[in-house]
Order: C-alpha cells, then sequence, then structure tokens
C-alpha cells in the first residue's frame, strides 16, 4: 500500500509538473507573438513618417523611451520585491543588449543601407536557425528533427513575407551586390542569435522586469556614441513631430515589446522564441496593407501559412 501510495504522489507531481510546463509554453508563445506584433505596429508606423529622422537615431529614441518606462515599472510602490539582479546574470544580460538592439541593429542597418532592405533583411532574419545551432552547441539542446524543419519553414516563410512589405519601400535595383553589405547582414544573423541565446541564460533566474531595466540601461549608455555620431552626419535639424512619433511608437513597440521578449525567452527559451521573435513582418503585413495601402500577391500567402506551419512545428517539437 505504501509503494502505491508513493506512485500516485509521483504520478501526480509529474502531472502538475507537466501542466506547468504546457501553461508557460502557451504563455511564452502568446508573449512572444504579442511582442512581435508590436515591433510591427511600431516599424510601420515609423515608415509612415515622412520627415526620416535616421535608423539610428529613432534606435536610440526607442532605446530611451523604453528605459523611462522600465524605471517607472521597477519603481512602483506596489511591486512585490526589490529590484534585484545576480552577478551571475550582468554578463549574458549586457552582451544580450549589445548583440541585440544596441551594436546588432547598427550593424544590420549599415548592411541595409549597401544592399537594401529586401536583401538585408531576409540574411539576418535567419537568426533563429543560428540560434538553434548555438543551443544546441552551448546548452546541450537535442536536435530534432519537427524542429529542425519547423525552423526552416518558418524563416523561408518570414522572408517572402518580408519581401512583400520591403519591394515597395525602395528601389532594390538601385543597390549594388556588395560583398561588404552581404557580410554585415550575415554578422547581424549571427548577433541577433548570441542576443537571444545570452537573454536566455542571464533571465533564468530573475524577474523579466529586472532582467529588461538592466538591459535597457546598458544599451541606453551604448546607444549615445550612435546617437551623437548619427546626429553629426545630418545636415537638418531633427523633427519634433517625428521624435514624438518615434518615442511614442518605442514606447510600445520597443519598451513593451522588449518586455515581452524576455518574459517569452524565460519561458520556452531560445531557440522556440527566436522563431516566434522573428514573425514580426507576419504582423506587419496587414498593418501596411490598411496603414500604408499596400498590396499583396500570394507569395505573401504562402510565406504566411509557411510561417504558421513551422511554428507549430518548433512548437510541438519543444
Amino acid at each position: 500500500a505504501t509503494e502505491e501510495h508513493i506512485l500516485i504522489d509521483i504520478g501526480q507531481v509529474a502531472s502538475r509538473e507537466e501542466k506547468s510546463t504546457m501553461a508557460d509554453l502557451f504563455l511564452g508563445v502568446l508573449l512572444g507573438l504579442l511582442s512581435s506584433a508590436l515591433f510591427a505596429a511600431q516599424n510601420v508606423l515609423i515608415r509612415g513618417q515622412r520627415e526620416g529622422i535616421g535608423a539610428l537615431i529613432a534606435n536610440s529614441v526607442k532605446m530611451w523611451t523604453s528605459l523611462l518606462l522600465m524605471l517607472l515599472l521597477v519603481f512602483l510602490p506596489w511591486r512585490i520585491h526589490e529590484f534585484m539582479i545576480p552577478e551571475s546574470a550582468l554578463v549574458p544580460l549586457a552582451l544580450s543588449v549589445l548583440f541585440g538592439g544596441a551594436f546588432g541593429d547598427a550593424v544590420y542597418l549599415s548592411g541595409q543601407e549597401r544592399i537594401g532592405v529586401s536583401r538585408a533583411f531576409p540574411i539576418s532574419n535567419t537568426y533563429p536557425i543560428v540560434t538553434y545551432m548555438i543551443t544546441i552547441l552551448i546548452l546541450n539542446n537535442v536536435l530534432e528533427l519537427s524542429t529542425t524543419t519547423g525552423i526552416i519553414l518558418a524563416v523561408l516563410g518570414v522572408i517572402l513575407v518580408s519581401r512583400e512589405i520591403s519591394i515597395d519601400a525602395e528601389d532594390t535595383k538601385n543597390k549594388a551586390y556588395d560583398w561588404r553589405g552581404f557580410f554585415l547582414a550575415s554578422t547581424s544573423s549571427i548577433m541577433y542569435a548570441f542576443a537571444t541565446v545570452f537573454m536566455e541564460i542571464g533571465v533564468a533566474d530573475m524577474d523579466p522586469i529586472d532582467a529588461n531595466l538592466f538591459r535597457t540601461f546598458i544599451g541606453s549608455l551604448a546607444m549615445l556614441p550612435v546617437f551623437s555620431y548619427s546626429l553629426g552626419r545630418r545636415g537638418k535639424p531633427l523633427s519634433r513631430r517625428a521624435l514624438r512619433l518615434v518615442s511614442i511608437a518605442g514606447l510600445f513597440g520597443y519598451g513593451i515589446a522588449s518586455l515581452l521578449y524576455v518574459a517569452s525567452i524565460k519561458l520556452i527559451g531560445a531557440t522556440i522564441g527566436a522563431v516566434i521573435g522573428s514573425t514580426a513582418p507576419l504582423f506587419a503585413l496587414p498593418i501596411s496593407i490598411v496603414y500604408l495601402n499596400e498590396r499583396v500577391t500570394w507569395k505573401g500567402l504562402i510565406g504566411t501559412m509557411a510561417t504558421i506551419i513551422g511554428i507549430w512545428l518548433v512548437v510541438v517539437g519543444a
């Protein structure tokens, strides 16, 4: 009888753990999708402004706006615990924002200037594949056929959709096949992958709000020289209207979105999180159709379906 009770207790514990894991998986995917949707809305909104304050300046403003939001969230009087960061998380979290929203974006934008959005973005957006390879090598993840197939499908789908969005944004015929541009775009993919992996390592044992405050603080410091350099290269003053628009877009599309993304990575890990995080073009497509009067073709529809199937395979394989 005692052995039966022990077996029953073990079974109940396993059942609770399985339910908890499924709940974390569902919540993590949901938070990741919400983050991608906000990020997509931000990009479409910024593309709609005509003054053009520059991508690097816009990134700086978004980072600083996000820092103000995170300071507000951390020091709200009704938080149940004080701000705390384990020493072991400092380096991974700092690297995650430097490889991602700070210098990773700068490397990508430099490549984009050379070869155009419709070439640079698909290259950089292969980072979920690179992320999966890194997690296998560093975090001892197991190579799964369904996960691998899902990641490849999702990436190909996102590439198709992103080309639909970017093809109207610029004339790629005027962009040369500059090998430096392709190198920079490929480098940004690797940097984004490492950023995601470092984020998983750093946020493992801490509150996502605390983690994101530290990330945005480091990112804000890193953007100071970037902002100064970009501002010095401008031949005209910044538009106040554009700055307000970027600040509002950044508040939701970077501030809240980055917090949701960190929470998502904590719940579902770097591999699934990278796939979910790369789906912003999937949300940007319908927003662009409504807000910017862009059109959709069969390639966009096929890309959308491939991305959805790919995400499903990755989640099932988790």
